[in-house]
């Protein structure tokens, strides 16, 4: 018996180094997870998570539950070694007192409280709660979560603002002008603008819409927001653009010059790709406030004249559509076709001229401040009257998010003090990019951009429109104006993309290049610091181990003191009804020999107890 007793009360000093060690470790665990602020499993371990995750909750209940049994039970020994010495003391103590002490050596073990014992009660309450918690406290700390892991990034991309950018441009739109090498460019161009411009549409028919626009292998909620993806699995195309960079680029692979900053993690935190990874980047955007509004014949006018050609099957209509803004003019070409009789059916055909003004390709009389779109339907675009949108590009700096494979700009949080002017360079690459695109886009018998309009701007015609014939009329808003604000916008932004494209491939020099930053996000398993969780877990888990502690050194003074006691027995167990029976009887007999005593019920009150061998018994 004495063998048997020595396993279940061990010594004074292996509870106490026992429990320091084993509570030493959520310390240590959460002391680190602090100083991370978030730490992850390693991507192997993560994927058996995610394919087996009712595995992982029973593989952490099972080590939840040996700490927990192992903690318990030094708690548990340390208690009722102290609770020995305490009530020893007593000589006579109460059945709740008896009851209580042998509460506290089997916890968890409900007592109900009394006032009279009103410390007595709170200290069994407290052990009762405590080993109760102790499991799910080991569970809590144990189990790992989905957490997001934020991973600093920087690099640098191009400055479309800088000097040294805008004289390049300069320099090599004046050289391409003189060659033709941007033909090719330009016919790319001219597809992908009306695209661009379509999907920057937010709102048709007075229905919010959604919708993609992909160039060069990367996809765009609605617009390109006049940035380049700065993340590389977002970078798109993978083939070599060979000489076709700078204004010459229709697509190709395009460096970035982005990294994650893994900090005290090193580079081998680089493989670590979690469940699934997310971006917010700060970067440079070109966009442009497009206002639209019919015209103020007081201070501009748009005129098309037109000639007429007869053909052997129709008549060829040949246009000279001319804007004239604040003082300055330009003029664009357009052909159509009609009837034989040099009639136009108004129903199936339409013309929509589209002037820029003043002429991009006269840099004297060109501002980079702003520029006006002239328009105005013919035939079945006749709702249309006479509009001119204002176009006013800047520079500003936003937020974008890298999310699904998408890239979406946020306008929204665009700050006035971020935003400039561009050069005038940039200013002249945008407004030849719409200028090409408007020429291109009428056909013989009618324009996609009118036709978008008239799907989309038609149903409310009556009250969309008045011209203005003075300063002072009152201007309408409508959804039709928001369609063209959009579609000029989306253009602009696309324009600035491509030519940020262009001069990234051909490589961005240091006088170029501006820095950026941004944050990684990584879904993945693990921990993370969640300060009043831990604040009760170790709350919890500090006071286990100090009542063990404090317990375990009343235990060590009272049997210094006693060692000279013969009545005291350091192997007397309050949770043991046998050991309480002989202890309240008066024929103890051989401690060693305990087992071998007969107890005899008697009645429901009354117990015997004889001393003689088992071989006796009846």
């Amino acid at each position: 018996m004495g063998h048997l007793d020595r396993l279940k009360f061990p010594s004074l000093t292996l509870i106490i180094i026992g429990q320091t060690v084993v509570m030493a470790f959520p310390w240590c665990f959460t002391g680190y997870i602090l100083l991370v602020d978030v730490l992850t499993l390693p991507d192997h371990i993560v994927h058996l998570i995610v394919k087996y995750p009712t595995e992982l909750t029973m593989i952490v209940t099972l080590i939840s539950t040996v700490l927990s049994i192992i903690t318990s039970w030094l708690f548990k020994s340390a208690v009722n070694r102290a609770s020995q010495h305490y009530f020893s003391e007593l000589r006579s103590i109460t059945l709740f007192e008896l009851r209580t002490a042998a509460a506290l050596s089997t916890a968890p073990t409900w007592v109900w409280p009394r006032r009279d014992f009103l410390p007595l009660s709170v200290g069994a309450l407290t052990v009762f709660a405590v080993v109760t918690l102790l499991h799910s406290s080991w569970s809590t700390l144990l189990l790992p979560t989905v957490v997001q892991w934020p991973v600093r990034m920087t690099g640098t991309e191009l400055d479309l603002g800088s000097v040294a950018f805008g004289n390049q441009l300069s320099t090599d739109l004046n050289e391409y002008y003189a060659n033709g090498v941007q033909a090719p460019a330009f016919e790319t161009l001219n597809i992908l603008s009306l695209v661009s411009g379509l999907a920057a549409v937010d709102i048709e028919g007075g229905v919010p819409t959604s919708s993609m626009f992909s160039f060069n292998g990367v996809s765009y909620d609605q617009s390109t927001g006049g940035i380049l993806p700065a993340i590389e699995e977002y970078s798109g195309s993978l083939n070599p653009t060979g000489s076709a960079v700078g204004l010459a680029f229709s697509g190709g692979k395009v460096p970035v010059h982005t990294s994650p900053e893994w900090g005290h993690l090193g580079r081998d935190a680089g493989t670590h790709q979690g469940i699934s990874k997310n971006y917010t980047v700060t970067q440079q955007s070109v966009t442009a406030n497009v206002t639209c509004q019919p015209m103020d014949r007081s201070q501009n006018s748009f005129t098309a004249v037109n000639s007429t050609t007869q053909g052997p099957l129709n008549t060829f209509i040949t246009w000279n559509a001319t804007a004239n803004c604040t003082g300055n003019s330009n003029s664009q070409i357009f052909f159509t076709a009609g009837k034989m009789n040099g009639q136009v059916d108004i129903g199936s055909e339409g013309f929509l001229p589209i002037v820029v003004c003043p002429n991009p390709n006269v840099t004297t009389t060109f501002t980079p401040n702003k520029f006006y779109i002239f328009m105005a339907g013919e035939y079945k675009y006749d709702f249309l009257p006479t509009t001119v949108c204002e176009v006013v590009p800047y520079l500003t700096t936003v937020n974008v998010t890298y999310n699904g494979g998408i890239i979406s700009v946020d306008r929204n949080g665009t700050s006035p003090e971020l935003t400039s002017s561009p050069n005038l360079p940039l200013s002249l690459y945008i407004a030849t990019v719409m200028a090409y695109q408007a020429g291109a886009n009428q056909g013989m018998t009618s324009n996609p951009i009118g036709d978008f309009l008239t799907a989309y701007g038609n149903n409310n015609v009556s009250v969309m429109y008045s011209e203005l014939v003075t300063v002072s009329a009152p201007l309408i808003s409508t959804p039709l104006i928001g369609l063209q604000e959009d579609y000029w916008r989306g253009v602009a932004e696309f324009a600035s993309t491509q030519l940020r494209s262009g001069y990234t491939a051909s490589g961005v020099p240091s006088n170029m290049a501006r820095s950026t930053n941004g944050t990684m996000y990584i879904i993945t398993y693990g921990w993370r610091s969640k300060a009043y969780t831990y604040i009760y877990l170790l709350a919890l888990i500090t006071l286990v181990w100090g009542t063990t502690i404090l317990a375990a050194r009343y235990s060590f003074m009272k049997e210094k003191a006693n060692t000279s006691d013969p009545s005291f027995d350091p192997f007397f167990n309050l949770s043991d009804p046998a050991d309480l029976i002989i202890a309240t009887s008066e024929s103890v007999g051989d401690r060693h020999k305990i087992d071998d005593i007969t107890v005899g019920f008697v009645s429901a009150t009354n117990l015997v107890l004889k001393a003689e061998p088992c071989s006796e018994r009846n």
